[in-house]
């Protein structure tokens, strides 16, 4: 899938969510629960912590779409689009795209600290995904470039609604390949903490 954007577009969004959830079933097919828990030896983080982070950053963003949402339907700001991104919305999302050159660290609540069944994990997750598919779908209609949601990893920072739910896909993708990453290096002697 090109994950190259110029612009916001719904119904490719809601492919890439798609695409993620079915990369997602690959990445964990087949895995023991040791290899989903195991961190490389090189360390960093599991394949399980990788998923978990993106579910809590998920769940961030979650909270903030809903607060724009509905903001959005009080001022009545709606438009069929298009949704251009500027030249620096697009440089901003090739960086989140794997595969990436440089680590940026997350902020506190964003670090997976609970260990989590491969299950259970999962389950997290899809929760999530399905919340982030209902907001892709309650969004058409609305000003996808001027709607700003605050970022959940800095307050500070704001992008536009479209920008925002395009940064979260990448996001995904950025740390589902790290995981495969981390899944390639097995030697099937890992071994459960």
């Amino acid at each position: 899938m090109d994950t190259t954007h110029s612009h916001f577009d719904v119904s490719r969004s809601l492919q890439a969510v798609e695409a993620i959830e079915h990369d997602l079933a690959r990445l964990t097919a087949n895995l023991t629960e040791c290899q989903f828990q195991a961190p490389p030896r090189t360390g960093g983080w599991s394949i399980g912590y990788c998923i978990e982070h993106l579910t809590l950053t998920g769940n961030g963003f979650l909270v903030e779409w809903d607060a724009a949402l509905k903001a959005a339907a009080k001022q009545r700001l709606r438009s069929e689009g298009p949704f251009p991104y500027s030249l620096l919305q697009r440089s901003i999302l090739m960086f989140a795209e794997p595969p990436y050159k440089m680590k940026v660290a997350t902020t506190k609540p964003f670090v997976p600290y609970s260990r989590r069944s491969m299950d259970e994990t999962l389950r997290r997750f899809q929760k999530m995904h399905y919340e982030l598919a209902h907001c892709l779908f309650a969004s058409q209609g609305f000003d996808a470039a001027r709607i700003k949601v605050k970022s959940p990893f800095l307050s500070w920072i704001s992008y536009s609604l479209g920008m925002s739910f395009d940064l979260a896909l990448a996001h995904e993708r950025r740390h589902l390949w790290q995981a495969w990453r981390i899944r390639t290096k097995f030697t099937g002697e890992e071994k459960c903490a």
